[in-house]
């Protein structure tokens, strides 16, 4: 009698909520202890102090009995390793298959490092007792986010719109007249000087209401989370403010979750006027963006959420033997010496390239769609602007929201035309020009394939 009422009970909840779009969201802490390493940038630091709390957001949807899931983390971003043993994790705790999972990070460069697998890992000391403390808790974090969220799943409407953040972005890759080579983050420009290329003011907001009561919003907008600078103190950076004050004026109880767009050469220094703004300016002026969209959020028709993915082979760049043994040489002393940010970066480079020759590079590109108007597209990298803004503008999605750094990080992929005109992004970048544009050509087939079915 017992198990029959209880089977009763178990169809009702089904009848019940059948054929309802529904959504939980949850956030739990995953803010480091002091010494643990840091990344961002080419040299050791370890944390020491908290300006802000880190967190792992996520937000589940469901429908029809599919689930999906996006997790962002307040870290320099994602790597495969960490990214399959959290979706291991989340299948066998939460019933949540793994390619239904997309993990991404927000860039802040006041976050914990995560293992590269290359001299990196040496340099930023990331595979000290502190640093694997730390990162081997991440897939159980990860997965905890989701296990709470999945527990939250409740009916909702989902709104979307656009809102516009102008003047905060800045492309950082400056052209001279009559010099071929970009200039990487000057301090100001000169009137010979001009953007090597645009930045996207888009600010993308989808929320999530149950009843009159907004519980989950996904955010996204395209910029370098580089505003706390390279000190040693955690912070979520300016996505930490930005999603706090949306929650803070739209619902206490709203879980706002930021993925960052397509920002590799976006960061917020104004070079015209040599101004940096501060962490809580950006966050601030993000969020009145936010306030100027809210009124005009659409809703839009749900459906059970359609998932694809593929996994891309990208091509490693080659290197002469003259910068192979420049990279040797320089390597022999880079964890006493300091050479210089670009010269760092391009010797990791060739040193990893050379270390991994013969094994293929892979990117994973993921599509989530939940509506004929709404889609996220999922890219593993420190992604050119200019890609973001081909792919958001040849999408069949009015609204679709690139996650970058997401499920695994090949490092910087810029854009054909940034490559013979050199500097840190070039030098530092895995793959073989063209390869960005693979990306978005994969990233738009798998968006006709969602939008068709």
């Amino acid at each position: 009698m017992a198990s029959r009422l209880l089977s009763a009970l178990f169809l009702a909840t089904i009848s019940l909520h059948a054929g309802d779009f529904r959504v939980g969201a949850a956030r739990v802490d995953i803010t480091p202890k002091d010494g643990t390493p840091l990344g961002g940038y080419y040299r050791f630091r370890g944390s020491a102090g908290v300006l802000d709390p880190l967190y792992a957001k996520t937000i589940v949807m469901e429908k029809d009995g599919v689930h999906a899931a996006i997790v962002v983390l307040d870290l320099s971003g994602t790597v495969r390793p960490i990214v399959a043993a959290a979706r291991k994790a989340i299948q066998e705790q939460c019933g949540i298959e793994g390619d239904h999972v997309l993990i991404s990070g927000t860039h802040t460069h006041t976050g914990p490092q995560q293992p590269r697998e290359s001299m990196m890992d040496d340099i930023t000391k990331v595979n000290s007792p502190a640093g694997l403390s730390y990162t081997s808790s991440l897939p159980g974090w990860i997965a905890d986010s989701v296990k709470q969220a999945k527990a939250r799943l409740a009916p909702v409407k989902a709104s979307a719109a656009i809102g516009r953040a102008e003047g905060i972005s800045f492309n950082r890759r400056i052209l001279r007249e009559g010099q071929k080579e970009a200039i990487w983050q000057p301090q100001k420009l000169t009137p010979q000087d001009r953007p090597a290329g645009p930045v996207d003011p888009d600010v993308g907001v989808l929320v999530f209401d149950a009843g009159d009561k907004p519980v989950a919003s996904l955010l996204n907008f395209a910029m370098h989370p580089t505003s706390v600078g390279g000190g040693v103190k955690i912070s979520a950076d300016y996505p930490g403010v930005f999603t706090r004050l949306v929650s803070e004026r739209h619902g206490a109880e709203m879980i706002s979750v930021f993925a960052n767009g397509c920002c590799g050469n976006i960061n917020h220094n104004d070079y015209v006027n040599g101004k940096r703004r501060s962490t809580l300016e950006l966050g601030t002026a993000l969020a009145d963006a936010v306030d100027a969209a809210w009124p005009q959020l659409k809703p839009v028709e749900t459906f059970a959420p359609r998932i694809r993915s593929e996994q891309v082979t990208l091509t490693r760049r080659s290197f002469t033997e003259a910068q192979i043994a420049k990279a040797k040489d320089m390597a022999a002393n880079m964890l006493t010496k300091n050479f210089g940010t670009v010269p760092m970066a391009e010797t990791v480079c060739i040193l990893e390239t050379l270390d991994k020759k013969d094994k293929p590079l892979l990117a994973e590109v993921q599509v989530i769609a939940i509506s004929d108007e709404v889609a996220i597209v999922a890219l593993p990298g420190e992604i050119f602007v200019e890609l973001g803004l081909a792919l958001k503008k040849a999408s069949p999605f009015k609204h679709t929201f690139i996650a970058e750094l997401a499920n695994g990080s090949i490092g910087y992929v810029p854009n054909q035309e940034a490559w013979p005109q050199g500097n840190y992004e070039i030098v530092s970048a895995r793959c073989e020009a063209g390869s960005g544009e693979k990306l978005v050509e994969v990233a738009l087939k798998l968006l006709g394939e969602v939008k068709k079915r």
